[in-house]
């Protein structure tokens, strides 16, 4: 081949790739993305592990300092995606307890994170994706795992 034909053949070649840009930046516009927003709960280590009390009595229940704070559980859910992150006090067997519950709701982990904050806290990160069978919401899927996480902590 001489020189003018692969010059050619490149700007040949480049045209189909922007065509092709733009097909997929319709494409992604097009395509709404449906993302969940976080939500936090923060409960006392004072509260029952009885999942039908309300947010008010909840609310109630919360009192004193930062430290005397239980478990802060945090969810977000995009497509068939779950991100969960947990700060909450360090306990021996927390996390094999809090994966087997993530088990128990349908949800395969594909990544975890543990990082202790301090000498006393842990950090836990987990991404999931949802199995068939899960059918919670995002709330009853943060109060299962505060539930959880305080019977541990108990």
């Amino acid at each position: 081949m001489d020189k003018a034909s692969v010059l050619g053949d490149a700007v040949k070649y480049v045209k189909e790739l922007q065509e092709r840009l733009k097909v997929l930046e319709e494409q992604n516009k097009n395509t709404t993305c449906h993302v969940e927003s976080v939500v936090t709960v923060n409960n006392g280590p004072q509260l029952s592990s009885d999942s039908s009390s309300n947010d008010e009595s909840e609310a109630e229940a919360v009192s004193g300092n930062n430290e005397a704070l239980g478990p802060h559980v945090e969810a977000r859910i995009l497509d068939k995606d779950v991100l969960i992150r947990i700060h909450c006090k360090k306990e021996k067997g927390l996390l094999l307890k809090v994966l087997f519950e993530i088990q128990k709701l349908h949800l395969f982990v594909v990544n975890s994170s543990v990082l202790p904050f301090g000498n006393s806290i842990l950090d836990i990160t987990i991404i999931a994706q949802m199995g068939t069978r899960f059918k919670l919401t995002r709330d009853n899927l943060i109060k299962s795992l505060r539930v959880a996480v305080l019977r541990s902590m108990s």
